[in-house]
């Protein structure tokens, strides 16, 4: 499949999703939030961007979450649609051609850089409010592939539609590709997630499984992931997210 070169399209004026109430979680959030991801949400402390309607489109979470384990991703995306249509650009080679423009065009580098800073900035912000101070073990290292690469466009867009236009301009551009699936100006709420029913009480995910540990009992249980992952020849087939 060809890579989509979204800086060769033509584009629209950024789309801005920020709440105009602020990022303050509301009486329903965390229920939609929690059905929109398939499991109960932890640690989320504001929301990033909102639907037309105002259903959350990104979750902000704290930089250490409650069981203590760093968690770089300060701004999710939530949204079924917008995360699946970022998806279809990400299996369309568009990281690829945008990890090769960073090496080409110095001043979407700069850019790519500035986005970096931007997102370490707004990250102790978070991490200052929700009253986890200083997370060292993250520090300097923001995500998404930033400051040299692209390697999580959701990532990417996640940010773009939290800090608004013009701080992170490839995120700006994936949010300008999806178009064709979504765009701030229209809901697409309906249909996108289960709402019958309760919502996911179960989280099965790692970092559930890790909560409680001490220190050196989640090192010990890292170290075995990484024998676990070591292939044949000594390498890793883990896949970097």
């Amino acid at each position: 499949m060809t890579a989509r070169h979204l800086h060769d399209e033509p584009h629209d004026e950024p789309q801005d999703a920020r709440p105009e109430d602020g990022t303050g979680i509301r009486g329903e959030d965390l229920d939609v939030l929690s059905r929109q991801l398939g499991r109960p949400v932890r640690d989320v402390v504001g929301i990033g961007a909102r639907c037309v309607c105002g259903n959350p489109l990104v979750a902000v979470t704290a930089p250490r979450l409650s069981n203590g384990i760093p968690f770089p991703t300060t701004y999710y995306l939530s949204h079924p649609v917008i995360g699946a249509a970022v998806s279809r650009l990400e299996a369309d080679g568009v990281m690829t051609a945008m990890s090769a423009r960073l090496g080409e065009d110095d001043e979407l580098a700069r850019g790519h850089r500035r986005a970096h800073e931007a997102y370490l900035a707004a990250r102790a912000a978070v991490g200052e409010r929700a009253g986890t101070g200083p997370v060292p073990e993250i520090d300097g290292v923001s995500a998404g592939g930033m400051p040299t690469r692209v390697k999580c466009l959701h990532v990417l867009v996640g940010h773009a539609l939290s800090a608004g236009p013009g701080v992170n301009p490839l995120g700006d551009e994936a949010i300008a590709g999806i178009a064709p699936w979504w765009t701030a100006e229209r809901c697409s709420c309906d249909g996108a997630w289960d709402t019958a029913g309760c919502a996911p009480a179960a989280d099965l995910s790692r970092h559930t499984r890790t909560q409680g540990l001490s220190a050196e009992e989640l090192e010990a249980k890292r170290a075995a992931r990484r024998r676990g992952a070591a292939g044949p020849d000594g390498g890793s087939d883990e896949k970097e997210y």
